[in-house]
């Protein structure tokens, strides 16, 4: 059946980040959004594909050699810092730079290469598949109030497969949070939350015209998404801000979320300030990143923005770990047991 199959990049047990409790996170592979900061680039395109990991890299030339579209060619890399090397590599050796419009996945250079210099992410699995690794971990959830969460890339752009998972971890007792951009059809999104305990929701901007320039989407939909979500009492929604360095870190911005996430009746926010090494796996795979690698977003604008919040009466909470208030939200959690 076509919903019992999906593409997953990858799957995080112990995820102590992605919802309440001890949870285990399910990547899934593709995007509606092609946000320019990014945290699993690897995950945005909805297919299988090949990632240059040119540390591993030896220059062997293989890979280009067999390649049926030509959609390999290679650049001289610049040392990072001084006698910088690669392992079997040299300073400032070449990478491979791959040309995602002509390359055709059929992996042969994959085949080809023994050093583990080319790696595919996304790998199709079932439904069973998936349930059968997430079910080993039960008794976590059942101690800690876990439960699996979906994550991505973005898991609404598969919404068969998302919901199929949805169905079977509830079957089996497993709490479910689903961590979303909203951009979906409501009719798809409302199946699936039928089905879900938890709604992590990004606000990315509250500007549209900037919402297009850094995600390539407006919000129009995001925003109406939320607003129906919200309304429904058997799921719990948690907001979440990231934090980017001169792109939705100003003051009017925060101030705009802040005033909208209060008219809604919401009072818990966390906040997400850029990752450190956010950019590191963009490095690693050679795509540019277009903020800094390896500095962590200043604590002081941080609190700035923390404070901005906390005038509209919001409770905000850093995203280090997960923290939860039950008191602090306007729906109430559909339980398990409520469930069954």
């Amino acid at each position: 059946m076509k919903n019992n199959m999906g593409i997953i990049t990858n799957i995080q047990k112990f995820a102590s980040n992605d919802g309440p409790g001890i949870r285990t996170t399910v990547f899934l592979k593709g995007c509606r959004l092609n946000c320019k900061w990014c945290h699993n680039p690897e995950g945005v395109r909805h297919f299988p594909e090949v990632f240059h990991f040119w540390p591993n890299c030896i220059n062997c030339g293989n890979c280009r050699s067999v390649c049926p579209a030509d959609a390999m060619s290679e650049v001289r890399k610049t040392p990072t810092y001084p006698d910088q090397r690669g392992w079997k590599g040299k300073i400032g050796s070449k990478i491979i730079t791959i040309n995602k419009e002509k390359c055709l996945n059929c992996f042969q250079c994959v085949a080809v290469c023994d050093f583990d210099s080319l790696i595919v992410s996304g790998r199709f699995v079932t439904v069973e598949e998936v349930i059968r690794e997430v079910e080993q971990d039960i008794p976590f959830y059942d101690e800690s109030g876990g439960g699996l969460t979906l994550s991505g890339g973005e898991p609404t752009a598969q919404p068969e497969f998302t919901l199929a998972l949805f169905r079977a971890a509830k079957e089996k007792g497993i709490n479910t949070a689903l961590d979303t951009c909203g951009h979906q059809s409501w009719e798809i999104l409302e199946n699936i939350l039928d089905y879900t305990d938890y709604v992590l929701y990004d606000l990315k901007h509250m500007d549209r015209g900037e919402h297009i320039a850094f995600t390539g989407v407006s919000n129009d939909l995001i925003l109406q998404n939320l607003e129906k979500i919200i309304l429904r009492d058997d799921v719990t929604t948690y907001i979440r801000l990231p934090l980017l360095p001169g792109v939705n870190d100003t003051e009017k911005n925060i101030r705009a979320t802040g005033q909208y996430i209060q008219s809604l009746g919401l009072k818990t926010v966390y906040l997400l300030p850029a990752h450190p090494f956010a950019g590191q796996s963009y490095r690693l795979v050679g795509i540019d990143y277009p903020f800094p690698i390896g500095e962590s977003y200043p604590e002081e604008k941080a609190g700035i923005a923390k404070s901005i919040l906390e005038s509209y009466g919001l409770d905000v909470k850093m995203w280090i770990a997960w923290v939860e208030d039950k008191t602090s939200d306007k729906s109430s959690l559909k339980t398990v047991k409520e469930i069954n």
